[in-house]
């Protein structure tokens, strides 16, 4: 949620800048009646900005063979859909600057909820005066010993609530002022706007445009609806109608969230200059404010559009030592995978990961879902890529090349007769939403490592993990190999540092694009227990383990 808030920022601030800029440029022109309807468009385009991406790329059924590529015996290729499962990874950052956001967004909404409590629970009771009913529609005139001034509660079922002594503090005439204005209020239904412009203001609380253009937004609101009161009104009708309000400004009941009400003094002054002008809209006016409010929902798909369809590019280059591996045990079993995965990125650390999809050829999902993530883990987050939001990358693990197609299996199994190849059931479809990788990393291995066994560990099911350290020289050869960890059950600890610091030994085929020696160089190697008889042919296994 705090990264969606915080990618909204850009479009937001922009589309609430030019709506405020309209609302005073067209005020003096049209009038607040019609800037009053352009802060519909803000929860709109916002909306529009939002709209997932509009691919023109066709898509073939899921059920069609993926392209083929030809590749030596592993092959894989990283491209980027249906929620399956989730993987958090905690940015200390992103934790603290999400608990201020919570903070300031639990105390707004505590605070709405105790004023809305309060007016709910408002003692009232019904205007019985006869003389009033030819005005008051439904029985929807109320009074109260807690209000100062008129308010008017509600949404759907409007209540205006007046103050006990309303006869003596307004005479006939203003009182007809006061019945129409809030009337106007409620038949716009400017209560439930109120709420929609709170929930912008509660969520995007930080922003300070939010509440400068909240203040002007409810400035407009009471103008518009003085207007609406006073169409074709002359100079003595508007005269009283300024006194009425005046004298409402003198019992102001305080600030009432989503309540319609007559406002502070610097609100009230603003309200009765502007009922010095006679407001017709030229044609000209008309045509600015369609062109404004065209030009900002245009804008707003525009901008969703391109943060949606520009993928991001990541250079490598950046990088000190990006592989790709394989599972082990899916290796062996002649298993393919595809996983699609969505991140976010706070300052330069991956703050969560989101399995979207994950497709194999025969089990091992968490196996492939490891190894993607962990590619993930290593890439270069840094300058324009130091914060993304629901960046997407697809992790294809194909063998030779064969993904879903046959005839790719069969050209595999003509070179590697050995082996048995499993087709994917489909292949994930792409996303627009994906980054893309340029240049090379500085440090690169050119095969995956498959460790062998400890003597008769595999057979008991036993899985394992080392993270091995070394040099590596200009060349690509590693030097000063070391087990820097080992984790597997005690009792075999000994043996799987064994196997790990000969692993190390043969690490020497990097691909060192520095022309430089890095130091501290890691590498995690894993044993998972595989059934080599799903991976391999029967009558070639013995001479394959034997190998």
């Amino acid at each position: 949620m705090i990264n969606w808030v915080f990618a909204q920022q850009e479009v937001l601030t922009f589309i609430l800048l030019v709506t405020w800029l309209s609302d005073l440029a067209l005020a003096r022109r049209m009038g607040s009646r019609f800037t009053y309807r352009l802060y519909a468009l803000i929860p709109v385009a916002l909306l529009v900005a939002n709209l997932p991406s509009i691919s023109h790329d066709s898509w073939q059924p899921a059920l069609e063979s993926a392209p083929i590529i030809q590749a030596p015996v592993i092959s894989t290729i990283e491209a980027v859909n249906s929620l399956q499962n989730q993987q958090v990874l905690t940015a200390p950052s992103n934790n603290f600057v999400a608990w201020v956001w919570l903070a300031g967004v639990s105390l707004l909404v505590a605070a709405l909820v105790i004023g809305l409590a309060k007016l709910s629970t408002l003692p009232k009771k019904p205007i019985v005066d006869t003389q009033f009913y030819d005005r008051l529609p439904d029985g929807i005139f109320y009074t109260s010993q807690k209000v100062r001034g008129p308010i008017l509660k509600g949404i759907f079922s409007p209540e205006i609530i007046l103050p006990v002594d309303f006869k003596k503090s307004y005479t006939d005439h203003q009182l007809d002022y006061v019945f129409a204005h809030e009337l106007v209020h409620a038949k716009r239904y400017d209560n439930l706007w109120n709420l929609f412009a709170l929930i912008l203001v509660v969520v995007f609380w930080f922003n300070p445009v939010v509440w400068f253009v909240y203040l002007r937004f409810r400035l407009t609101q009471e103008c518009a609806c003085d207007e609406e009161v006073l169409l074709g009104a002359n100079k003595d009708k508007k005269i009283q109608y300024s006194k009425a309000m005046l004298q409402s400004y003198e019992h102001w009941n305080g600030f009432w969230a989503i309540q319609s009400h007559y406002g502070d003094k610097v609100t009230m002054i603003k309200r009765i200059n502007r009922l010095k002008n006679a407001f017709k809209p030229s044609k000209a006016a008309r045509i600015l404010a369609g062109g404004v409010s065209a030009f900002m929902v245009s804008l707003a798909l525009l901008w969703g559009q391109v943060s949606a369809s520009s993928p991001t590019t990541l250079n490598l280059q950046d990088a000190k030592l990006v592989y790709f591996e394989f599972p082990r045990a899916a290796f062996y079993e002649g298993i393919q995978g595809e996983v699609h995965l969505q991140f976010d990125v706070v300052d330069g650390e991956l703050a969560t990961v989101n399995v979207l999809q994950t497709v194999t050829s025969g089990g091992h999902e968490q196996a492939f879902v490891r190894s993607a993530t962990n590619y993930l883990k290593r890439l270069p987050f840094s300058n324009e890529n130091a914060n993304l939001n629901g960046a997407e990358r697809i992790f294809r693990f194909h063998l030779a090349g064969v993904g879903t197609s046959d005839e790719a299996r069969k050209k595999a199994k003509e070179r590697m007769p050995i082996r048995t190849i499993h087709l994917l059931p489909h292949s994930i479809r792409p996303s627009t939403n994906e980054i893309t990788l340029s240049g090379h990393p500085k440090l690169s291995t050119i095969k995956n490592h498959f460790p062998p066994y400890p003597e008769g560990l595999e057979d008991l099911g036993i899985t394992a993990s080392a993270v091995v350290e070394m040099d590596v020289r200009g060349t690509g050869i590693g030097v000063e190999p070391r087990v820097i960890s080992v984790s597997a059950p005690e009792e075999h600890k000994a043996a799987f540092r064994k196997v790990a610091q000969k692993e190390a030994d043969d690490l020497i085929v990097f691909r060192n694009n520095t022309g430089q020696q890095i130091d501290n160089v890691r590498v995690t190697l894993y044993w998972e227990p595989a059934d080599y008889e799903k991976g391999m042919d029967r009558t070639k296994m013995k001479k394959y383990k034997e190998q």
